[in-house]
């Protein structure tokens, strides 16, 4: 006998079970009011929740064929939407079915036609092959068979955006033959279509098979993810990070343009951090200083030219050959000789093309008199000649005098101790800066020159990874001779393991230049960020942006920007560490 252990509330127990009831019914009003917006309006073409406005759309004809990722251009589409696809399962039994019956009045139609004397229809042989293909494919287990809907919401601030809108995304789907309309007299029911609440309220399908539901995957939008390579931002299109290796594209080279301010130095700057880390060598050239609490940060090798300093480099240096490369006699030689005479033109002005030759057998005589020739063209064991001895080379020539005048202060004059003396400074592995920013405004450009002349010598003496950053690279573009210099030195790195990183605020007149085209053409990665409104129409021409990217270059924040990387390119925003941050800001202003 079970004994009953049930026991009856009394008033007061009861009282409090009401009370609390009440008390539970009260608060859930209060927590729906409080998320509830402060109006809703319901029209025939659209919904107005406060002062959004939302209309949605339906996707009601498709075309025969649909490529891969069709919805691409849609998921990557830069503005507030929302859309959801419904997908219903058919038993085969049920659209075999229907398929006999529609192959049936196929059949029928065609013999009507066929009795009537009328020429054979290809459209109507088309159907029949259509149909008689599906039934094939679902009797072997092949495809399933779908009701398929696709709802879309837009959100806009006014009407006028509302109209705009929708005209995009017809424009965005008809190019595809994907025909949408708007959910007329239904904007509430589209509306809950495409909110979280999984209910199809529209009631708007196509039939689709398994093969043309796999082209509908929505999780595809353009993205730079490799397996390997350094951190650059974050792709903007869908949160997804931007990892890239520079030296897996068909060339390593980079340019960087921004206004003044738009964060390029920074970006470049955390490119430099994050290569490091992982063992490639980055060489600097630093016209304004920017670099230096980098080095003596991560440890590396700055140096400072200027008239009072004690480094040198000789612009007479030759590199060795690499021994695994085959290089004829003379090659090397060939090659720094074209290089002094575009140095002369920087130091002495335009010469003439008497000068030219002139010094050309200037050059040659004074290499060969340290047993230097264009049949015997190597340095081991050999001095290598400084300007000096070209000048008193010079003495002895007729036709010179003009020359050796112009030539003068660099060898015995004011300017003597930057360029005359032999080098006495070894690049190291990781980190070298050089700077030129207390050298006078006249010798930037000639030091420069001389500095991208040796870094090329030893890139091509010994075969690493490296990354030369030419920053402010205007200021030496401007110059013809340094212009082919850099452009030869982009268009032959990557047979040496190198990548030049070019970076400059100039952008009309770095694009003015034909070698700056040609520098861009022969650079895989471009980082386009905030531009001026005097630039911008520049570079919509040559990296063919549409409006909404010419927008965002406009009006994006430090940092925020575009990234080309041959083929791709996606919306950026460079982020660094708090560390990262610390060691190379260049903004008076950080961490205060």
């Amino acid at each position: 006998m079970t004994e009953n252990t049930s026991k009856k509330l009394t008033k007061q127990e009861a009282d409090e079970i009401r009370q609390g009831e009440k008390e539970y019914r009260e608060a859930l009003a209060f927590v729906k009011d409080a998320i509830a917006p402060s109006m809703m309006k319901i029209d025939a073409t659209k919904l107005q929740i406060g002062d959004t406005y939302i209309r949605t759309f339906f996707t009601y004809a498709y075309p025969d064929f649909l490529e891969g990722n069709w919805l691409g251009p849609l998921i990557n589409w830069d503005v507030k939407f929302d859309m959801s696809m419904f997908i219903y399962p058919i038993e085969s039994a049920y659209i075999m079915k229907y398929l006999r019956k529609r192959l049936t009045e196929l059949h029928s139609e065609r013999s009507i036609n066929m009795d009537k004397g009328l020429i054979n229809d290809p459209a109507l042989d088309a159907q029949v092959q259509d149909v008689e293909e599906l039934r094939s494919s679902l009797t072997r287990g092949q495809e399933r068979y779908f009701h398929f809907s696709i709802y879309i919401s837009i959100y806009a601030d006014s009407e006028e955006q509302v109209k705009k809108l929708s005209n995009t995304l017809d424009t965005l789907l008809s190019g595809r033959n994907i025909l949408t309309k708007q959910a007329f007299l239904r904007s509430e029911q589209g509306f809950i279509a495409t909110g979280p609440f999984a209910r199809d309220e529209v009631g708007v399908y196509r039939n689709i098979s398994t093969k043309g539901l796999s082209t509908t995957f929505p999780f595809t939008s353009n993205s730079l993810s490799q397996d390997d390579g350094i951190l650059y931002g974050i792709n903007t299109h869908n949160n997804s990070l931007i990892i890239f290796d520079r030296f897996r594209t068909e060339n390593a080279n980079m340019v960087v343009f921004a206004k003044s301010g738009g964060g390029k130095s920074f970006a470049v700057k955390l490119e430099i951090l994050r290569s490091l880390m992982l063992g490639t060598d980055v060489i600097v050239l630093d016209p304004e200083n920017e670099y230096k609490t980098l080095v003596d940060t991560v440890g590396g090798t700055y140096v400072n030219i200027n008239l009072n300093s004690n480094e040198r480099i000789n612009p007479f240096d030759l590199p060795r050959a690499l021994k695994d490369t085959e290089t004829k006699s003379g090659d090397l030689l060939r090659g720094a000789v074209i290089n002094l005479l575009g140095l002369m033109n920087l130091m002495l002005g335009k010469c003439t093309p008497s000068e030219v030759s002139i010094l050309e057998k200037a050059i040659v005589t004074t290499y060969s008199l340290k047993g230097i020739t264009m049949t015997d063209d190597d340095i081991t064991g050999k001095e290598v000649p400084v300007m000096k001895e070209l000048y008193s080379v010079l003495e002895t020539m007729d036709g010179a005098k003009g020359i050796c005048e112009r030539l003068e202060k660099y060898v015995t004059g004011i300017f003597s101790g930057v360029f005359s003396e032999p080098t006495n400074i070894n690049l190291t592995e990781g980190l070298v800066v050089f700077s030129v920013r207390d050298l006078d405004e006249i010798l930037r450009p000639i030091a420069m020159y001389m500095m991208l002349g040796y870094v090329w010598n030893i890139t091509r003496s010994s075969l690493r990874k490296r990354v030369l950053v030419i920053d402010e690279a205007w200021n030496l573009m401007q110059y013809e001779d340094c212009a082919k210099f850099i452009f030869g030195l982009v268009k032959r790195a990557r047979k040496y393991g190198l990548g030049v990183t070019t970076i400059t605020q100039d952008v009309e007149d770095f694009m003015g230049s034909p070698q700056g085209k040609a520098i861009v053409t022969n650079s895989s990665i471009q980082l386009l960020l905030k531009q001026s409104p005097a630039s911008i129409d520049v570079l919509q021409n040559v990296f063919k942006l549409t409006e909404q990217e010419k927008y965002i270059l406009l009006n994006s924040s430090v940092g925020q920007g575009l990234f080309f990387a041959g083929t791709e390119h996606v919306g950026i925003q460079v982020l660094a560490s708090y560390f990262e941050e610390q060691v190379i800001t260049t903004n008076p202003n950080a961490g205060k």
